[in-house]
């Protein structure tokens, strides 16, 4: 369960560095394209849709991190449960001694 956090967390960091290099490019692109207009808008589209993937991506991953937590939070709930069930069988099994 720890290990699958720490991927889906991993995950989230690599999909924003992704983000923020996409964001570098842009930057790099805006400041040495001198063609056309036309090659800028082309460069400035794919750059936004790359951004909407990585967008949708981290939204992805933050939902399945999310799920993952209230996973985790049910199953502890279960094991205080069967934690209590067994400390009133071993009460239980003391008192017929």
């Amino acid at each position: 369960m720890r290990s699958g956090d720490v991927a889906l967390r991993f995950s989230i960091v690599l999909s924003v560095a992704g983000l923020l290099a996409l964001a570098a490019s842009l930057y790099e692109v805006d400041r040495r394209e001198k063609s056309s207009s036309g090659t800028v808008a082309v460069n400035l589209t794919e750059v936004e849709q790359q951004v909407q993937i990585l967008s949708n991506q981290i939204r992805i991953l933050s939902n399945q991190l999310g799920a993952t937590e209230r996973q985790a939070q049910a199953l502890g709930r279960e094991i205080q449960g069967l934690d209590l069930r067994l400390k009133e069988l071993e009460d239980g099994l003391r008192g017929r001694r």
